[in-house]
């Protein structure tokens, strides 16, 4: 295979300076995910013309899109009805990250809790069912506004934790490269007159209530300051957990002369961009239809903001619902890059089908990256399609099967001898993700084994379901420890097969998991590591006693002053804890952990530095 050449040719390429990195991003609302097949097809088009960012739905009209135990733990709901027994982040991941493509899991809703639209009447939604006191007020004493939305009260501490706990879920299971919050906002000024708002408001300014002149300056400066101390809360949070995370959002501006998203809506973006520590970048959406009036507007968003390379200008097609022309879509793009932002965000995906033709050719006609992302950071994955018999080895009796694949016609067996071999040309040592892509069908094995050669010395068995319909397509088998080169990574094994039933085998994946693997280097390659760097690169990891049942000890030796990592996960990849050290000592170190509730089973901890990485084995023995 020839990836690693690819990869390190794109990286000189991109060195070169031929082509820069820009922003390239799009929405993908509730109507692209109706199906996994649906889902597929609009990565694969983005991919396709050169988009490099996707913004997916995962917090709409008062219900999670993912399997959320933190929402279940609140409602009973694990995710929204409509898409029950899926899971969409984990569904935009595999399809997403195969082209390279960046995944911000898209908090759409913000504070919203609920919808008229789907619930019974005079129901307000499951966060409401369980916590009637979140319900935000007007001074009217009314709740729902304009569109149909209940909010939760923006000042409310478990409202703020019940978000934050829902961002930290997805932060901490999926390997996401960013999340984007919205309507972080309040729905207008009448809100903020409920009796939580007013007694914290009172405490605050000598017993007196908030003003009843809605627009009063320093009320709007008030309710303003309590979403920025939120928005400093969730951004301390992500970055604490994994400062790779990009953390967005999506404010809007309907002038050039206006801060209209704090006149309206208490929403000071621009003070998050130019306080410290609360958003890294802005998605700043505008309505309009000439390239003038967009330019007017970023004229006077350079006008605000300490630092305009953090705002990805962003445009509706349809402003007004009146769709612009193809010229016209240049034009912002043009006067984007003029004007020195770093890209644009365009809105929706449904939209820019029709464009996608003239867009390719006119407007994203090479590939790039996001502009803070580090060059390469999703470039290390790959396919080994069914029918590469250089890379995916059958042994014993296999057949084509009528069953449609990945790129075309499966296989399967009958023959419990059978087996198939994958090869890979990993390209760097790290933690990948494994998939698999599931052909389902009715008489196939409910219980089909993969085996997972790791770089631990360790063959991991996984079984996968191929008669149900709700696990087609790609399945993710874990996160595994791969080590560079090209060698075996998977098998699939038809010996545990069952009288009567068949064994499909289709393509596999390999995803470096940015989560897992965030200091793997993209610009050095195992055999120009001299032998006094492998000297230095030695931590003398240790940990004691092992096993253990409660607690130990971690011994190692810091030979550089770069940011370490040491992470304790179990054999599925599934994150335990995570240390971090941004300001190391050099010289020997020990550090203890602790666990309270722990699975009894075989664990790894992990120490990465820069290019260099350790791990260690341990046993967990209650």
């Amino acid at each position: 295979m020839k990836n690693t050449f690819f990869i390190l040719s794109f990286l000189s390429f991109w060195a070169s300076g031929l082509f820069a990195q820009e922003m390239r991003g799009t929405w993908i609302a509730r109507n692209s995910l109706s199906s996994k097949e649906a889902l597929a097809y609009t990565m694969d088009s983005l991919a396709a013309n050169n988009f490099n960012t996707v913004y997916v739905n995962v917090w709409s009209r008062g219900y999670p899109l993912w399997q959320s135990n933190v929402f279940a733990s609140h409602t009973g709901i694990t995710i929204d009805p409509t898409f029950a027994g899926r899971d969409i982040i984990a569904e935009t991941i595999a399809e997403a990250h195969k082209h390279g493509l960046h995944v911000e899991a898209w908090f759409e809703y913000g504070f919203v809790g609920g919808w008229t639209g789907n619930q019974p009447p005079g129901r307000k939604g499951p966060v409401f069912d369980a916590h009637p006191d979140w319900v935000a007020k007007k001074l009217n004493g009314t709740e729902i506004d304009g569109s149909n939305f209940y909010w939760m009260i923006h000042t409310h501490p478990d409202v703020q934790n019940f978000l934050i706990d829902l961002t930290m879920e997805i932060v901490r299971n999926y390997d996401i490269d960013g999340i984007e919050l919205d309507r972080i906002r309040y729905s207008s000024l009448e809100y903020g007159y409920d009796s939580l708002t007013v007694s914290l408001y009172k405490m605050e300014n000598n017993g007196n209530p908030p003003p009843s002149n809605t627009a009063d300056p320093s009320w709007i400066r008030w309710r303003a300051d309590k979403l920025n101390h939120f928005m400093a809360r969730i951004y301390d949070s992500v970055k604490t957990f994994n400062p790779h995370i990009n953390i967005s959002n999506a404010p809007s501006l309907y002038s050039s002369s206006s801060y209209t998203a704090y006149n309206t809506f208490c929403q000071d973006w621009v003070g998050w961009l130019n306080g410290n520590g609360m958003i890294d970048n802005v998605q700043v959406q505008s309505y309009v239809g000439s390239s003038s009036s967009f330019s007017a507007i970023l004229t006077y968003i350079k006008s605000l903001v300490n630092d305009h390379t953090k705002v990805y200008p962003a445009f509706a097609l349809t402003p007004g619902g009146n769709p612009v022309t193809n010229s016209t879509l240049s034009e912002f793009v043009n006067v984007t890059r003029q004007q020195g932002f770093k890209g644009n965000s365009i809105w929706y995906y449904t939209d820019l089908v029709s464009f996608f033709p003239y867009i390719k050719k006119y407007v994203y006609p090479s590939k790039t990256e996001p502009p803070h992302s580090p060059p390469g950071w999703r470039n290390f994955f790959q396919v080994v399609k069914i029918n590469d018999t250089l890379n995916a080895v059958r042994n014993g009796s296999w057949s084509n099967s009528t069953v449609l694949g990945y790129t075309g016609q499966s296989l399967f067996t009958s023959s419990a001898s059978s087996t198939l071999d994958y090869y890979f040309d990993v390209p760097l040592s790290g933690t990948y993700e494994i998939y698999v892509y599931n052909v389902v069908a009715s008489n196939r094995n409910d219980s089909a084994k993969y085996i997972i050669s790791d770089s631990l010395g360790i063959d991991n068995q996984i079984f996968l379901n191929q008669t149900s319909s709700s696990v087609r397509r790609w399945v993710k088998l874990g996160d595994f420890p791969l080590k560079i080169g090209n060698h075996k990574v998977i098998t699939l094994s038809a010996d545990n097969l069952k009288s009567g039933k068949s064994l499909s085998a289709d393509a596999v994946m390999i995803i470096l998991n940015r989560r897992l693997s965030p200091d793997v280097s993209t610009g050095i390659k195992i055999d120009e590591i001299t032998p006094d760097i492998k000297k230095k690169m030695n931590f003398n990891l240790k940990s004691y006693p092992n096993p253990f049942n409660s607690s130990f000890k971690v011994s190692f030796m810091i030979n550089d002053i770069k940011p370490y990592v040491l992470t304790v996960y179990n054999i599925l990849g599934q994150v335990y804890k995570v240390y971090r050290n941004e300001s190391p000592s050099l010289g020997k170190t020990e550090i203890d952990f602790s666990f309270t509730d722990l699975p009894t089973g075989v664990y790894f901890l992990e120490l990465s530095q820069v290019t260099n990485r350790e791990v260690l084995k341990l046993s967990f023995i209650k």
